[in-house]
C-alpha cells in the first residue's frame, strides 16, 4: 500500500510538470481505476492563404530553433511555480523546477527521464511515444503526427493550437509566438479534464552555447548515481 501511495504521488508530480512543460499531453499513463476518455479525430482548422504563410513561417522559425536557455513561470489552478528549461535541437531537452516541485526531466536521444529528487524515484519513457518528440525530432512538421485545429493572429502575436493525431482526448497544446520578429514566448495547455497550465518564457536566450551537453542532458538514473556515490565513499 505504501509503494502504491508512492507511485501515485510520483505520477501526480510528473504530470503536473509535464504539464508545465508543455509535453503532458498522452505522456503520462492512466492509473487503474482511472477513466480513459475516447475522442474522435480532430477537426482541421480552416485557414486562408495568409494564415497557411503564417504556419509555414512557425516552421521555419521552429527548425531554424537550434538552443534555448529560459526561465519560465507556470500558472495554474494549482499555484504558481517556476523553472528553467534548456533545449539542444534535435534530441535533447532538460527541464528543472523550482521549489516545491522537486521534479527535472531530460530528454536525450530516444529516452525520456523523470526523476523526483523528494522520492528518489526515476520514470523512464520512450521519447518517440511522447510529444516532446515532435520537438526535438530533425524536422519539425505541422502536418506530421499532430493537428492544427485553431490559428489565430493579432497585431505582434500568433497562436497555433495542435492536438495529437493517435490521442486526441489528451487535451490541446497552443504555442503562442510573439511576431516581428517571430519567436516563441509562451504556451497554453488544456489537459483531458479541461484543466488549464499556462507557462512564459522569462528572458529566453536562443541560439546559446551550453559547456557540458553530457553532463546537462545526462538520461543516468540520478538516484544511482547518488547510490553509487555512497558506496565509493
Amino acid at each position: 500500500m505504501k509503494a502504491m501511495k508512492s507511485l501515485i504521488l510520483l505520477r501526480r508530480r510528473l504530470a503536473g510538470a509535464l504539464v508545465a512543460a508543455g509535453l503532458a499531453i498522452g505522456l503520462v499513463p492512466a492509473l487503474p481505476g482511472m477513466p480513459v476518455a475516447h475522442a474522435a479525430a480532430p477537426a482541421p482548422a480552416q485557414l486562408d492563404a495568409a494564415a497557411r504563410a503564417d504556419l509555414a513561417r512557425v516552421e521555419t522559425y521552429l527548425n531554424s530553433l537550434t538552443t534555448l536557455d529560459s526561465k519560465f513561470v507556470q500558472l495554474s489552478e494549482d499555484g504558481f511555480v517556476e523553472g528553467r528549461i534548456r533545449l539542444a535541437r534535435p534530441g535533447d531537452m532538460r527541464i528543472d523546477y523550482e521549489d516545491p516541485v522537486p521534479v527535472e526531466i531530460v530528454a536525450s536521444g530516444l529516452v525520456v527521464m523523470y526523476h523526483d529528487r523528494e522520492l528518489g524515484q526515476t520514470s523512464f519513457l520512450p521519447v518517440s511515444e511522447t510529444p516532446a518528440y515532435f520537438l526535438l525530432r530533425d524536422r519539425i512538421d505541422l502536418n506530421d503526427g499532430v493537428t492544427v485545429t485553431k490559428f489565430e493572429r493579432e497585431a505582434a502575436t500568433l497562436r497555433v493550437t495542435l492536438v495529437e493525431n493517435d490521442n486526441p482526448e489528451s487535451g490541446e497544446i497552443t504555442l503562442v509566438f510573439t511576431d516581428r520578429p517571430l519567436f516563441l514566448a509562451k504556451w497554453r495547455v488544456v489537459d483531458a479534464t479541461g484543466n488549464v497550465v499556462d507557462v512564459a518564457l522569462v528572458n529566453p536566450r536562443f541560439g546559446v552555447t551550453f559547456d557540458d551537453t553530457s553532463d546537462l542532458f545526462s538520461t543516468l538514473d540520478p538516484a544511482f548515481g547518488k547510490r553509487l556515490k555512497n558506496d565509493l565513499e
